[in-house]
């Protein structure tokens, strides 16, 4: 245990030279970067630097969001490898931004793609603090800096579909392991009114923009159609009252691996927008949904607490044994390699 110890304390030390930003690089809070127009339209945008830095707490792995692995001609409009990290504010900067990029941006006219090498080499460094080597986790206080783009409802930092390195952006680490903020408990009531439309408060003081991209708990809700359970489907969950939002579900191993919640359950996940028109229509839908990128089994919860009991090595299908059936799954994926995470050189 002592070389734990050992390594917490080269991270903490290796850490804290690290700059507060670049000379001519504005440092703004989530919520400053993320203000809205009455239309629904980025504010920031308007006159907005280049660039930007932002520091908060890393809320998910990507590769349980969007599927990392390369693949260079999926197809017209097709983006092939994509990654995302949603970083939330802290304290009094009650707002959060997703950071996003995608292998294929040459499958929209006139932008180049990554090759398979040059992406890999993109999320492997992007996994990772370029200080220490540190792989990142939900749960770890980081500094972002970057060029930004307004899509379909709130302002993303990412590299403005170019290939380039001057696009890139970068993410570092400020102190690993601070732990998940504690999810703020959200009623349906306060995301949707009594016809059960969105409510859009363009101030972001109440209603889905104040909870845009930020770690929310839903209690009390079923989910009404249990059968569009699965890898990266989208369900519906419903309270007493009537009132409904839509919950996308991600690509993490336990929603392959366990059975729809059937009896009435809380939901934690991470408020997004993915607005249908641009920009965003205010009188439709405007296109809120909870993200649940995966679940633990646990059938009360529908989440992922990040830890599994038993702690026995092997123990695949995590049902406290170790049997063929850990072999057999184990099998199905032997030598694969989770892009980004491995083979990076490091």
């Amino acid at each position: 245990m002592r070389w734990y110890i050992v390594l917490a304390g080269l991270l903490t030390l290796a850490v804290a030279g690290v700059s507060e930003g670049e000379a001519g690089v504005d440092k703004v809070t989530h919520r400053e970067f993320q203000a809205v127009h009455a239309d629904g339209s980025s504010s920031f945008d308007d006159d907005g630097p280049t660039r930007v830095v932002l520091e908060g707490i890393i809320l998910n792995s990507p590769e349980q969001w969007l599927d990392p692995t390369a693949n260079p001609t999926p197809g017209p409009w097709q983006m092939g490898g994509q990654w995302e990290m949603y970083i939330q504010g802290e304290g009094e900067d009650h707002a959060g931004t997703a950071l996003w990029m995608g292998q294929n941006y040459g499958n929209g006219p006139g932008y180049e793609n990554y090759t398979n090498e040059q992406w890999r080499a993109e999320i492997c460094r992007l996994n990772r603090d370029p200080n220490t080597g540190y792989i990142f986790n939900p749960g770890d206080r980081v500094r972002v800096t970057g060029r930004y783009l307004f899509y379909k409802g709130k302002i993303n930092v990412n590299e403005n579909h170019e290939i380039g390195a001057n696009f890139d952006f970068t993410v570092e680490l400020i102190k690993p392991a601070v732990g998940l903020p504690q999810p703020e408990v959200v009623g349906l009531s306060k995301l949707k009114d009594v016809n059960d439309d969105e409510i859009f408060d363009p101030t972001r003081l109440t209603g889905c923009e104040y909870y845009q991209s930020r770690l929310i708990r839903i209690n009390d809700v079923n989910i009404v159609d249990p059968e569009k359970w699965g890898i990266d489907q989208t369900i519906t969950i419903q309270d007493a009252n009537g009132l409904t939002l839509p919950v996308r579900l991600g690509i993490g191993a336990g929603i392959a691996g366990y059975d729809c919640p059937t009896a009435q359950i809380d939901v934690i996940g991470i408020l997004n927008q993915e607005a249908p028109g641009y920009p965003p229509n205010i009188d439709n839908t405007k296109g809120y949904r909870l993200f649940v990128l995966n679940y633990d089994g646990n059938g009360l919860v529908l989440t992922d607490r990040g830890y599994r009991r038993g702690n026995l090595p092997g123990d695949i299908n995590t049902d406290f044994k170790l049997d063929f059936i850990d072999f057999v799954e184990m099998a199905a994926y032997w030598l694969e390699c989770r892009e980004g995470l491995c083979g990076c050189g490091y």
